[in-house]
């Protein structure tokens, strides 16, 4: 059993919280989040996910906004709401002319940067025997 990162947990629930206006407020997360150190999640809302929080933390996300006391707005970028279900990659396919085999682009976007990297070493290695064949 995988556990999920509290930064992505917490954007989680502050997306489904979120107003119409993107606010939110970081109690209303701490309640969301029963399971996890009260503390933990107030951190990561304030600090860790907040692109106008002091840099305390080597490793942060640029979430959130604060926009007053104990009150956070969700950035364009991560506001789920804002955006379509669709990821950056079936833009592109669409926009793909018809004698594109677009199962084989799913697919390899399936695979991470390594298996790409592997599978086109293999491409590479079938041609080169395939050259000195001829």
């Amino acid at each position: 059993m995988s556990v999920r990162p509290v930064h992505d947990q917490v954007l989680e629930q502050a997306r489904r919280l979120a107003g119409d206006d993107r606010c939110f407020r970081v109690a209303e997360v701490v309640r969301a989040l029963p399971h996890l150190n009260p503390a933990t999640v107030r951190t990561h809302v304030a600090s860790r996910c907040c692109i106008n929080a002091p840099a305390n933390h080597s490793t942060r996300h640029a979430y959130f906004r604060s926009v007053g006391r104990g009150v956070y707005r969700l950035q364009p970028k991560f506001d789920v709401k804002e955006k379509s279900c669709q990821g950056w990659q079936d833009a592109i396919i669409t926009r793909l002319g018809t004698g594109v085999d677009h199962t084989q682009i799913v697919e390899s976007l399936k695979l991470s940067h390594t298996e790409r990297l592997d599978a086109m070493r293999g491409v590479g290695a079938s041609l080169e025997g395939l050259s000195r064949r001829t």
